[in-house]
């Protein structure tokens, strides 16, 4: 007899771990793609971040070119092949001169006059690059607004 009230007993607990499984679950679910989701924004600031030195060093190498601007915004479009283009905004100072301020990567210009070099490219002067990336963090249809990345450099024109 006490054998089957104890088989009684164990009947009534079966099924626990499955109603726990079922509960926890989803919350693990949504912490997982939240982790996901804000991964994707790192690595996408890590990217522009790469593409901004590597824009950095071709700034400060780049003094005889007679459109530094250009070649400085077409070297971080193509250091940073995940990110999009057009949503690149680049500001370039030269000498202290800001020569393209907030510009999508694609048109960032500072042509010297007469098809000569830029003369803010003066040896041993600062040139400053700084970029900043819109992202989207989207999850569950939600998307975080306001999400911008950025990154800046400081080189000596060589």
């Amino acid at each position: 007899m006490l054998a089957r009230v104890r088989g009684l007993l164990r009947r009534k607990n079966e099924g626990g771990a499955l109603v726990e499984i079922a509960v926890t679950l989803p919350i693990v679910f949504l912490i997982m793609t939240g982790i996901f989701a804000f991964s994707i924004a790192l690595y996408q600031k890590l990217q522009l971040a790469e593409a901004v030195s590597a824009g950095g060093r071709t700034l400060a190498s780049d003094r005889g070119d007679t459109d530094p601007c250009k070649t400085t915004a077409t070297a971080v479009s193509a250091a940073a092949p995940g990110l999009t283009a057009s949503k690149i905004m680049v500001t370039i100072v030269l000498n202290g001169v800001t020569s393209a301020n907030g510009v999508a990567s694609g048109s960032a210009t500072c042509a010297g006059t007469g098809n000569t070099a830029n003369t803010n490219m003066v040896s041993g002067a600062s040139a400053s690059l700084t970029a900043t990336y819109a992202c989207t963090v989207k999850m569950y249809g939600f998307s975080l607004p306001n999400c911008s990345l950025g990154s800046s450099v400081t080189e000596e024109v060589q």
